[in-house]
C-alpha cells in the first residue's frame, strides 16, 4: 500500500528550537509516511533522513527586509500550490508564521491538500499592533491562518491568543514539541575540552536573538559578579557581537564565557549548575526540555508561552508573574524582562545546593512525558485523521 505524501514546509533548518521539531518529525514520520521537506532557505543545521526529499521554493536571503517578505507572499503561495498539486502532496505541514501565511493563502488559491499550520511563539508578541508592521502580521494571521484546515499550536497560551485575539476559529489539537531523551542522554556524556567546571555555572542555551534577551540576562548577572560563579552563552545569532560588547562593557569578560551553537550542547549541560531561560516570548521551549533531561535544575522568565506549562503545570496557564520570583513545581519562574528578578532567583540558586537537588530529583521523569517517540506518535495520528476535534 503506497504511502501517504505529506510535506513539512518551513523557512530553514537553521540552529533553533522550531527548527530542531521539524528534525525530529522528519526522522520519526519517514517510516510511515513518504514526506517531502519544502524550505525557503538552504540553511540544514540539524540531522534530516538520508535521500529527503527537499524542494526549495526559494533561497533567499534571511535578513531581507520585512517588505520584501510580504511582497513575495503571494508569489511564494502560488510556486507552493504548483509544487503540491504536481507532486500529488495529501497534507501540508507548516511550521512557523510566514510558511503558516504562505500555505494558508495557497490552500485558498487552490491548493489541493488539506492544510495544518503550526504556530510555534505566543503570537501577540510578534504582532505588536502599535507599529504599522505588527498591524500587517495582526491582518495576515487574522485573515490568512482561517484558510487552513487544522491550527497546531504548541501551548495551551498560543492557542487561547489564536481563538480570541485572532479570531482563528478552525478546529484545533495542542502538541507540545518532542524531545529525544535517549539521544540527550547519550550525547551529554561526551568529553568537553573547552570549558573547565570548576565553580558555580549558570548556562543559557538560545539564539542571539532580540525575544531571547540575553542583555536582561547579563544585567541580572551583573548584580552577581563578585560571586564564585560565571555564566555560559550557548548559541549564535546576529545579536551576537552586540551582546559581547556589552559584556566587555560591563567587564565581565573574564565571568561571561560564549560557546558557538553545536549539535551537542547537552555536553555543558549536564556539567552545569542551572539553566536560565531570559526569553521575552516562547512557543513552548524546547531547551527546558532538553535542560529537564540532562537533570538541570531550571530558572526561566515566566513569559508567554511555554514555561509556566512546563515547570508550574498546576498553575492557572494565564497567570504571569508581576513580582519576585515564584518557586514552580519542576523550576523557577521570574518577572519577564526583569534582571531584579532574574537576578534574586539566580542568587536562591547559587545559594542553595539543596533546592538544586530537589528539582534536579524530578526534572528527567518531567522530560519522558515529551519523549520523542510519544509525541510523534500523536503527530502520527493526527496526520491519519486520526485525532482531530
Amino acid at each position: 500500500m503506497a504511502k501517504q505524501k505529506i510535506a513539512i514546509f518551513t523557512y530553514s533548518l537553521l540552529g533553533g528550537g522550531a527548527e530542531r521539531v521539524v528534525s525530529n518529525l522528519l526522522l520519526g514520520l519517514q517510516s510511515d509516511f513518504d514526506v517531502h521537506l519544502i524550505l525557503m532557505n538552504d540553511i540544514i543545521d540539524y540531522p534530516i533522513p538520508e535521500n529527503q526529499k527537499i524542494h526549495y521554493i526559494e533561497n533567499s536571503d534571511m535578513y531581507e527586509s520585512e517588505w520584501k517578505k510580504l511582497i513575495k507572499i503571494p508569489i511564494l503561495a502560488l510556486r507552493l500550490k504548483k509544487y503540491c498539486n504536481q507532486n500529488q502532496i495529501e497534507l501540508i505541514l507548516a511550521v512557523m508564521n510566514r510558511p503558516n501565511y504562505i500555505a494558508s493563502l495557497a490552500k485558498a488559491l487552490g491548493m489541493k491538500c488539506r492544510v495544518y499550520i503550526s504556530e510555534r511563539f505566543y503570537t501577540p508578541f510578534f504582532c505588536n499592533k502599535n507599529s504599522f508592521g505588527g498591524k500587517v502580521k495582526v491582518f495576515l494571521v487574522s485573515n490568512l491562518y482561517p484558510k487552513a484546515d487544522i491550527l497546531l499550536p504548541n501551548s495551551k497560551g498560543t492557542e487561547k491568543a489564536l481563538k480570541e485575539i485572532f479570531q482563528v476559529q478552525i478546529p484545533s489539537i495542542v502538541v507540545k514539541n518532542p524531545v529525544d531523551v535517549t539521544f540527550i542522554r547519550q550525547k551529554m556524556n561526551e568529553e568537553v575540552t573547552d570549558v573547565d567546571f570548576n565553580q558555580f555555572t549558570f548556562v543559557c542555551l538560545a539564539a542571539f536573538r532580540f525575544e531571547k534577551n540575553h542583555e536582561m540576562l547579563i544585567d541580572a548577572f551583573a548584580k552577581l559578579k563578585n560571586e564564585n560563579c560565571r555564566l555560559l552563552l550557548i548559541g549564535k545569532g546576529i545579536l551576537k557581537e552586540k551582546i559581547q560588547k556589552k559584556v566587555d562593557e560591563l567587564g565581565l569578560k573574564e565571568k561571561i564565557h560564549f560557546i558557538e551553537f553545536t549539535r551537542n550542547p547537552y555536553k555543558y549541560l549536564v556539567k552545569a549548575n542551572c539553566f536560565v531561560l531570559p526569553s521575552n516570548s516562547e512557543g513552548f521551549p524546547n531547551v527546558l526540555l532538553e535542560a529537564m533531561c540532562c537533570e538541570l535544575p531550571i530558572i526561566s522568565s515566566d513569559c508567554r508561552t511555554g514555561p509556566r506549562e512546563l515547570l508550574a503545570p498546576n498553575t492557572d496557564v494565564n497567570k504571569q508573574l508581576e513580582k519576585g520570583i515564584e518557586m514552580g513545581e519542576y523550576g523557577i519562574l521570574t518577572v519577564p524582562a526583569n534582571a531584579d528578578s532574574m537576578a534574586e532567583a539566580m542568587k536562591s540558586a547559587f545559594e542553595n545546593p539543596a533546592l538544586l537537588e530537589q528539582y534536579k530529583s524530578l526534572l528527567l521523569q518531567r522530560a519522558k512525558e515529551f519523549d520523542k517517540p510519544v509525541v510523534i506518535e500523536e503527530f502520527k495520528q493526527i496526520l491519519m485523521g486520526k485525532s482531530i476535534v
